[in-house]
């Protein structure tokens, strides 16, 4: 199943990334949410931010987006009319 967050949903993104995060760690706050799996990690602001990281690569994005969350798949997917990133759970 998955689920189609936009970045003004801000309670929408806690709830599904802490579902997401369920085998990593999460911290959240008023501001932030942030889930790592070890080296790995997605955090999302409440002021529109995302920002990923894997040892080979990361990706920081400001503005505008939706969050596709894949609970199934393991993934989460950052979409824009000019970006299309999947973050994918180790």
């Amino acid at each position: 199943m998955t689920t189609t967050i936009h970045l003004t949903d801000w309670e929408a993104i806690q709830t599904e990334l802490k579902q997401f995060g369920t085998t990593g760690e999460v911290t959240a706050d008023d501001t932030s949410i942030r889930v790592e799996f070890g080296s790995a990690y997605i955090e999302v602001t409440r002021e529109g931010s995302i920002h990923t990281g894997m040892p080979l690569h990361n990706l920081e994005h400001d503005g505008e987006a939706k969050l596709i969350v894949n609970h199934e798949n393991g993934s989460i997917t950052v979409e824009t009319d000019e970006l299309n990133y999947t973050f994918r759970r180790p």
